[in-house]
């Protein structure tokens, strides 16, 4: 990864990662966590979310800490640690709003390059999935691991 990122702290099961993203301004403890979708499921949601103060998490912060490629590395990074724990699983990423969505689309689609070195990449348009196409408007992503090269 040649972005700069964040060293995350992870936990012992390595489903939730803590690290804080820090500017000129000031300093914001943050958390990435992957949730069991359903129970059974080899399915995980990610969320990335602020920790308020009185240590409440939330998911509709927005945070405008100018380190948005940071954090994203960030959490990609801590994708390819979940996934060497859990490599037969799979990460779902939806965002909190239609726009945090809307963004990670066009993450995505700037990054596919490199991403699909590491990851299978799938978006949703509605119930249907299909392989992520650049530029195309997802309404969540599924994304599998491929291999062991990114670690």
């Amino acid at each position: 990864m040649k972005t700069d990122y964040y060293e995350a702290v992870p936990s012992e099961d390595c489903l939730i990662f803590r690290f804080e993203s820090i500017s000129e301004f000031r300093s914001i403890p943050k958390i990435i966590a992957y949730t069991k979708l359903s129970r059974g499921s080899k399915h995980y949601n990610l969320s990335l979310c602020d920790i308020l103060e009185g240590g409440k998490i939330c998911d509709l912060s927005i945070s405008n800490n100018s380190d948005m490629h940071k954090v994203i590395a960030t959490v990609v990074k801590s994708m390819i640690t979940f996934f060497g724990v859990y490599p037969d699983f799979s990460i779902y990423i939806k965002g909190s709003t239609p726009g945090r969505t809307r963004l990670y689309n066009i993450i995505i689609s700037k990054e596919l390059s490199e991403a699909k070195r590491i990851f299978e990449i799938y978006g949703f348009r509605g119930k249907t999935k299909e392989v992520f196409i650049p530029n195309r408007g997802y309404d969540a992503f599924l994304i599998t691991y491929l291999n062991d090269t990114a670690r």
